[in-house]
């Protein structure tokens, strides 16, 4: 194997990935708080949105997950070419919707609220390599991801209908 002659040359500087602005800078947070969060999960969907629109895109999402309020949480958009409805394309709701009635499910039940064990949970897709629990929903408190399986979450849906199920 050859060794490289050429010396290395002084390190690259790296780009800062937040660039100065006008504003007076604002001293952090000691603690992150839930409503700083939503304010912050909004001013950045919309400063999302701005961006996209200039390109002719759309966004969605925006949703927060893995909150650590002593350190941080993370977000993410979803940016794509708008269809006919204006909504971007989602894989994982075609996806569910092909799946859903082999599971029980109506494929109108993708992004459905239901309350289990005294929490608020979302639909957000379907696993079939997961056959005792192929169910993902994510806590709405805090976006964090549980699996369920099929026959939980059918029954937790017709208990917040108000069809009760002995």
């Amino acid at each position: 194997m050859k060794k490289n002659k050429r010396k290395a040359g002084p390190p690259v500087a790296r780009q800062q990935i937040q660039e100065s602005t006008h504003k007076a800078k604002v001293p952090p947070p000691r603690n992150l708080t839930p409503p700083l969060c939503e304010r912050l999960r909004r001013d950045l969907l919309k400063a999302c949105q701005g961006v996209a629109e200039t390109h002719g895109l759309a966004v969605e999402g925006g949703e927060i997950n893995d909150i650590d309020l002593r350190h941080g949480f993370n977000i993410s958009f979803r940016v794509g070419i708008p269809m006919e409805d204006g909504a971007v394309y989602s894989p994982e709701k075609a996806m569910f919707e092909v799946l859903a009635p082999n599971f029980g499910l109506e494929p109108s039940d993708y992004g459905r609220t239901f309350k289990a064990r005294g929490e608020m949970y979302r639909v957000v897709a379907i696993n079939p390599n997961r056959p005792k629990y192929p169910i993902s929903v994510e806590r709405v408190s805090d976006g964090r991801g549980f699996k369920f399986p099929a026959e939980d979450v059918i029954l937790y849906m017709r208990n917040a209908e108000g069809h009760f199920v002995p």
